[in-house]
């Protein structure tokens, strides 16, 4: 294999770990998070007519917790793709595609790829892709191809490392109170695995667009799924910013976990009751608000981004 370049070389120093790097938790801190998830979500979900569930996850969980007057607007609308959406879905198919390559692999080709596959799997995708127009369709391709060439230059090949483990998305699942309550959630990338109660794998969410606090609390859910279902915490977070070639890693700890716990028990009984009217949403303006389908008519969001000054709208949210 050939020489690893500086970005690569990056993720192995910061996501390596030797044996006596890897962490073993508290006895019982499994059994204490979902006993806590437990009483924490009961008396919240007591209420629900009978057989009606609670399906929890990242996109719920952040939209709750920042404006929930967005959040509510979205659950009524429909869901529309566009190519700037539908970009991070492709360029997510093509990097799982190079995980296991035979070959060196192109970045058009893989985009070619994931494109005729995601078409023609009856995923959500599949009937936009197939009707795209051509001219948003080489919109499309250029844009993921670009992603995927990154993670390509970045990223050391997976292909050659077996010994990792590498996985792509990976699906989580977590179900309890009698079925009442569900969280899932899905990591891009998954490296190494757990030896007993050794901590040993590393979680990886690939970004394509900025770096975003909220990334950090995504990767704590995860997390805090696979230590319920489990038993053993995955040792290390990570986003990896594909525009910047760039890894944002967190170890993880018994504080992480529970406080992912506490963002779910909130997270879960806000939405329930703004779902039942029985608050009124709260409007939370942001550097988000940029983006949001509302501003158009909201006086809160507009009155913030107009007091904020333009060097200020580079600043993370």
């Amino acid at each position: 294999m050939s020489e690893l370049n500086e970005a690569q070389q990056r993720v192995v120093d910061e996501l390596g770990a030797t044996a006596e790097h890897r962490p073993t938790f508290p006895d019982g801190l499994a059994v204490g998070l979902r006993q806590h998830l437990k009483e924490g979500l009961e008396p919240v979900v007591a209420n629900l007519p009978p057989g009606e569930t609670v399906f929890v996850n990242k996109f719920l969980l952040s939209q709750v917790l920042g404006c929930e007057a967005r959040h509510l607007f979205e659950l009524r609308r429909p869901f529309n793709w566009s190519v700037p959406v539908a970009r991070g879905t492709v360029a997510h198919k093509a990097i799982e595609l190079s995980v296991h390559w035979r070959t060196v692999p192109v970045a058009n080709e893989l985009v070619d790829e994931a494109i005729g596959s995601l078409s023609n799997d009856g995923s959500p995708i599949s009937e936009y892709l197939r009707e795209l127009p051509e001219a948003e369709r080489a919109q499309l391709r250029s844009e993921a191809a670009n992603s995927a060439q990154a993670f390509l230059d970045g990223f050391p090949p997976l292909r050659t490392k077996p010994q990792w483990r590498p996985a792509v998305e990976v699906r989580g699942r977590y179900e309890f109170l009698e079925g009442k309550l569900v969280l899932s959630g899905k990591v891009d990338l998954s490296l190494g695995g757990p030896s007993g109660d050794r901590s040993g794998r590393v979680f990886i969410d690939l970004k394509t667009g900025r770096r975003n606090r909220n990334h950090a609390y995504d990767l704590r859910y995860y997390a805090l799924i696979e230590t319920v279902r489990f038993g053993t915490p995955p040792r290390a977070l990570a986003s990896y910013y594909l525009d910047e070639s760039r890894l944002v890693v967190e170890h993880v700890t018994a504080d992480v976990l529970w406080a992912a716990t506490e963002r779910v028990i909130g997270g879960v009984e806000r939405h329930l009751k703004l779902v039942a009217g029985e608050d009124a949403a709260e409007f939370r303006p942001s550097l988000a608000c940029r983006w949001c389908p509302m501003l158009s008519t909201c006086e809160t969001g507009t009155a913030w981004l107009d007091a904020t000054h333009e060097d200020e709208h580079d600043i993370l949210p």
